[in-house]
């Protein structure tokens, strides 16, 4: 052998240092799947991998390829150790086990060479000495396994040939060194009697029984156990020539045949591969493992493939069986059971009539050989119980429901992503029709939510069209009325099939299946449908729960759910309420939640109404809940409008309104608002509100001039309403666009007005945000100014505004540079960056940021100010705020000034100049032209 990994690692050429070492390690015991670089990483630092680690990894692998030139190759899945048959021990004792077993039931003379041939192979503890990471140490225990079930087999077949002496000596040397494995000691018992020994027999038996209490406090199990039963009656059939005996049972192969396109799922396969080769988890129990998944998401076909893949390991057999009916029923126990039974070799005349009397029966008979079932679409936990197998069995089920199975172990499938499910399409449809149209192939993946049997019913329809047909298919499928009968080609219909997860629903889960099924949101949490059904929140949950059970809904993360799009388009068409009325309701229920998180939210620019119906306050804090909730809220706002509830989309929107200028969610703010119909009649109250929301859009969105006339209109309409804070904040807004505009009077009255209504709203956060405008030109003097500030920072500590009070600290960081004091400025601007920074606000924090550079260059601090400014820069470029996107320019044009580069800050100051004069901000564009001069003298 030129690679030896079993027992002390031993390499040709020079010695490795222990990481390259675990590199090649983990590459020459890869097989044929690509190792990737992150698992690379895992293995060699599981626990703390350096910054460094990627460049480490290659640099190792550098080293390899030359320590072994040709054998390191590499693909976008990863790189392998290319290694030839018979060069690496591992592998090769692999394959003489693999033949062995297949070899053992017709040729067992070249089973016992094969597997004595393997046997001598083994030196040890695979990678004895290496510090191994969690994939080798998992590798290491897998040939552990291996080596086992090798030695048992060899001696099984050492038994069959009569050579006990042999056995023996093989069982006691691998039984002192795995003194709990029963099947071994039953060998022992065995080989024991078999030489003519029954008292050594009866000794080992009363060891392993000592050993199995002393250690684990257990009793021994049914094979070891039976075994000694029948050496203490000296039954015949403990000898050699049982094995040719009419008793012997016979040795199935049930599998149905493998999907030939099957694509991806590697993960899982390597995990489920693994799982089926482990040895027994306790003494007297097998391996169970449970696929689970909603319907269509290929549980069964992967199952299949597992089982073809690991089908050697089992020479005693491998049986099959679909435990659900047609119309979703379970298949009776008996029939299945009984099925079994005959496979096994039992007439049908001796088959018990009672279920659990064929149950102990079957258990019976495969106690101790290495069987494996596959129980395919178990609708309840019960089916799989009377399946369970003993010591050396294993147990493979799918189900689209979830089993609460002692023992086992649960893999949930997840859709494929696009790429796999392009490949599954590429094998349905053939390679050219998806290499003619890659971005069809793509958008067909999608539209079938990576829902294995949904992509194969579309490649099949694609395959049956003449010429390009993928873009035809998506054109149909994207018609969400037509989808599900769009992917329904022969036998595959995926209506039925997801239909066939609804039967065992309970109506209540039903009825909020209905319900979330006609509405927009992605996911959502147990309070919507609770709202809308009219129940408790806990029963909604519940009902939630059972869905997720059914595999119907998904579990989100945290205590939310999503819904994939197949499974909503088939339970939309389940009985149910009007559409229309759903959404109306949905509509109310948001707009009372999300009223609700905003009298909580850490700071309320705009004043909103209260919710006009009590809602329980959510155990997220409001600012989580506006965050998972956003999504559903843009997507129901023009499904309002769109149905008619202007008005209901109109007041939802703005609700969204605080806290998307808390996060600074322009976007956001945008898609609620842009989808309104203009012009439609509104209450005054609701229209006011809109009024005001759209033209602090505007504003946000450094547009002043398109701001006032809505700033305008909104004051207007709080002032029929006498609302004294509507009208508040819509003169404050028009006076700040007015003034940024350098319309100095008009701003000026505008302000006035504000200042009008402060005896009115004294204390309240509208008066902060009335104190917080009290700056340039609307005072008189900088202390003026600075004591406005102050009593608004006041307010807004006091009501717990958390934004309000960022926003005075910023103005005040402000005034105080513009009076010359820089450290004074600075200290302030670091309160509101502090504040911003927890708030998320990204937009309010690049303004604050730039007041801070600009202290810092006043204080010298030049490095700090560069930074400031780069980050600055650089966010707001990413959230598309231009003024902050001019001001950064503007900071890194003064940078370059004082720095002695006057080419580079005029390029900069020109950028910077030209954005401010796009705004219309007349002032810092003046201001920037000043220090442009500068750059050019």
């Amino acid at each position: 052998m030129l690679y030896r990994v079993l027992g002390p690692t031993e390499l040709p050429g020079q010695t490795l240092a222990a990481k390259p070492r675990l590199v090649a390690l983990l590459l020459l015991t890869g097989g044929r799947r690509p190792v990737s670089l992150d698992l690379l990483v895992d293995e060699v630092w599981p626990r703390h991998p350096p910054a460094s680690a990627v460049a480490n990894i290659r640099t190792y692998l550098s080293q390899l390829r030359k320590l072994f030139p040709g054998r390191i190759s590499s693909d976008s899945g990863g790189y392998r150790f290319e290694v030839a048959e018979g060069e690496l021990d591992l592998a090769e004792f692999g394959a003489l086990l693999t033949a062995g077993r297949k070899a053992a039931v017709d040729r067992p003379e070249a089973a016992r060479a094969g597997l004595r041939a393997a046997l001598e192979l083994w030196r040890g503890q695979p990678f004895a000495g290496e510090p191994v990471g969690p994939v080798l140490r998992a590798r290491a225990a897998a040939a552990q396994d291996d080596y086992l079930a090798a030695v048992e087999l060899y001696s099984e077949l050492l038994l069959r040939g009569g050579e006990p002496a042999a056995a023996q000596a093989l069982l006691r040397a691998t039984v002192s060194e795995h003194p709990l494995r029963e099947h071994l000691r039953s060998l022992l018992v065995l080989a024991h009697y078999q030489g003519g020994d029954p008292a050594g027999a009866l000794l080992a038996f009363q060891d392993a029984r000592s050993v199995l209490a002393a250690s684990l406090g257990i009793d021994p199990g049914p094979e070891l156990t039976a075994i000694h039963q029948a050496v203490l009656r000296r039954d015949p059939r403990l000898l050699p020539a049982a094995e040719d005996s009419a008793d012997r049972l016979a040795t199935p192969f049930q599998l149905p045949p493998a999907v030939a396109d099957f694509v991806g799922r590697e993960d899982e396969i390597t995990r489920l591969t693994e799982l089926l080769r482990r040895s027994d988890p306790v003494p007297g129990a097998g391996v169970t493992v449970v696929i689970g998944g909603m319907a269509g998401i290929g549980k069964s076909t992967l199952a299949v493939r597992v089982a073809h893949e690991v089908a050697d390991l089992f020479p005693d057999g491998c049986l099959y069986a679909d435990l659900q009916q047609t119309d979703g029923s379970a298949v009776p126990p008996e029939r299945v059971l009984g099925r079994f039974l005959r496979a096994l070799g039992v007439p049908g005349e001796a088959l018990p009539g009672d279920p659990q009397e064929r149950a102990d029966q079957l258990r019976s008979l495969l106690a101790g050989r290495r069987i494996l079932i596959v129980a395919d679409n178990a609708t309840e936990a019960a089916q799989v119980r009377r399946l369970m197998p003993g010591p050396g069995g294993a147990l493979l089920v799918t189900s689209r429901a979830l089993l609460t199975v002692p023992g086992a172990h649960l893999l949930e499938l997840r859709p494929l992503s696009t790429g796999a499910g392009v490949a599954l399409l590429a094998r349905i449809a053939g390679r050219a029709a998806v290499a003619a149209e890659p971005e069809a192939a793509a958008a067909l993946a999608d539209l079938c939510g990576g829902l294995p049997l949904g992509i194969r019913a579309a490649g099949m329809r694609s395959a049956s069209l003449p010429g390009p047909a993928l873009g035809r298919i998506v054109a149909r499928l994207s018609d969400e009325h037509q989808r599900l009968d769009r992917l329904t080609v022969g036998d595959i219909d995926i209506r039925a099939s997801l239909a066939l997860s609804y039967r065992r629903l309970s109506p209540g889960a039903l009825d909020l299946l209905r319900v979330v099924s006609i509405l927009p949101m992605r996911t959502f949490a147990a309070w919507l449908p609770a709202a809308l059904l009219d129940v408790r929140e806990p029963e909604a949950y519940s009902l939630a729960e059972e869905l997720c059970d059914a595999q119907v809904l998904t579990r989100a993360g945290g205590e939310r759910y999503g819904l994939h799009d197949l499974v909503r388009l088939s339970a939309s068409e389940q009985p149910g309420p009007p559409a229309g009325e759903l959404i109306a309701a949905a509509g109310r229920a948001y707009l009372a939640a999300a009223l609700t998180a905003n009298r909580r939210l850490p700071g309320r620019p705009m004043a909103l109404p209260a919710p006009s119906a009590p809602v329980p306050e959510a155990g997220a804090t409001p600012v989580e809940w506006f965050e998972d909730e956003l999504d559903g809220l843009r997507a129901l706002v023009p499904l309002l409008a769109g149905a008619g509830q202007v008005e209901l989309a109109a007041r939802l929107a703005t609700a969204t309104v605080n806290f998307c200028v808390l996060r600074g969610r322009i976007d956001d703010w945008a898609a609620t608002h842009d989808v309104i119909p203009a012009g439609t009649p509104l209450p005054a109250a609701t229209a006011a509100l809109l009024a005001l929301s759209v033209g602090s859009l505007f504003r946000f969105r450094d547009d002043n001039q398109g701001a006032l006339p809505h700033l305008r209109r909104s004051y207007e309409l709080y002032r029929g309403l006498d609302d004294a804070a509507g009208m508040a904040g819509a003169a404050l807004g028009w006076a700040v666009a007015e003034q940024q505009l350098g319309h100095v009077g008009e701003a000026v009255a505008a302000f006035e007005r504000a200042v009008a209504l402060l005896p009115v709203l004294d204390g309240t956060p509208a008066a902060g945000y009335i104190q917080l405008t009290f700056r340039q030109p609307f005072s008189s003097s900088p202390e003026e100014e600075n004591a406005a500030l102050g009593r608004a920072l006041t307010i807004f500590e006091a009501a717990g505004d958390l934004w309000g009070a960022a926003e005075a600290h910023t103005f005040l960081a402000a005034g105080h540079r513009r009076r010359n004091q820089p450290a004074v400025a600075a200290r302030h601007a670091r309160e509101a960056v502090l504040a911003y920074t927890d708030l998320r606000d990204q937009m309010q924090l690049t303004v604050a940021e730039i007041v801070l550079t600009d202290a810092y260059l006043e204080l010298g601090s030049i490095d700090q100010a560069r930074v400031l400014a780069g980050q600055c820069f650089a966010r707001a470029t990413r959230i598309g705020h231009r003024w902050g996107i001019a001001s950064a320019r503007r900071a890194a044009g003064r940078i370059e000034l004082l720095e002695g580069r006057p080419a580079a800050a005029a390029e900069l100051l020109t950028a910077a100049e030209a954005g401010f004069r796009e705004m219309g901000l007349i002032r810092p564009a003046e201001q920037t032209h000043s220090l442009l001069l500068q750059a050019l003298r």
